[in-house]
């Protein structure tokens, strides 16, 4: 008796895999594991209650089709890309990024200059005894 009941659990394992949407159902509460288990005892893996939990296969279709149209778009707009016109933007960004960088190394500087500056004048200025 536990070898077949061990082989039904190994069935419905099986069967629950091959339906996604209600393991998605389950996790989400809205199914109880052991009734679903319960109601796959009782009806069978060809009942038709059980496939609206099945994925079906169009919609895999329809988003390998989605995909492979956005892929298709891709190519489109890099196939009239003027490579030109992008070596250009790269130049300008790059510009632009020394000039942040240029910036940046002489506001340190500026800084450096104000702290040793600083620290000298504290130097000078103890308080006498």
């Amino acid at each position: 008796m536990t070898n077949a009941s061990h082989s039904s659990v190994q069935q419905f394992k099986t069967f629950i895999h091959e339906h996604p949407l209600l393991i998605k159902k389950v996790r989400e509460g809205e199914l109880n594991l052991q009734e679903t288990y319960e109601k796959y005892v009782l009806l069978g893996e060809e009942d038709p209650t059980w496939e609206k939990y099945k994925k079906n296969r169009e919609e895999k279709t329809e988003e390998n089709n989605s995909t492979s149209q956005l892929y298709q778009k891709l190519w489109k707009h890099i196939e009239h890309l003027d490579v030109n016109q992008v070596e250009n933007h790269i130049n300008d960004l790059n510009g632009a990024i020394g000039n942040i960088l240029t910036l940046i190394e002489q506001f340190k500087q500026f800084r450096n200059n104000q702290m040793s500056s600083s620290q000298s004048d504290h130097f000078f200025n103890r308080p006498k005894d």
